[in-house]
């Protein structure tokens, strides 16, 4: 089997591309290029570089809480997928990590 990685692309709610949230633009453009695994997750609470801290329970008209996307790939479609994408991504902190694939389910193997 061929290394794998999880690309994690750190952002915000408040984040966009074009006219949607950029979470969803990601999601859709790895989607379209049909990647693996795909997900976005909210925080709950957490603060970036601007040092505000943001919780889910603040009420307020505008939540711009921390959202990570993830993806699981082989490591030639994830690099591909960074090349593709360097415009929509830039601002993000990205961080690209080797996995150990466990197990798979069988229609992936063949």
């Amino acid at each position: 089997m061929p290394p794998w990685k999880k690309l994690s692309i750190y952002t915000s709610e408040g984040s966009r591309f074009g006219t949607r949230p950029l979470h969803s633009a990601i999601i859709a453009t790895a989607l379209e290029q049909e990647l693996y695994s795909v997900m976005a997750l909210k925080a709950m609470e957490g603060f970036g570089p601007q040092m505000a801290i943001l919780t889910a329970n603040q009420m307020a008209l505008a939540s711009d809480l921390p959202i990570e996307v993830r993806i699981l790939d082989e490591a030639a479609i994830i690099e591909a997928f960074l090349t593709d994408q360097a415009e929509m991504l830039t601002g993000c902190l990205i961080t690209l990590e080797d996995i150990e694939i466990v197990q798979l389910p069988p229609s992936v193997l063949s």
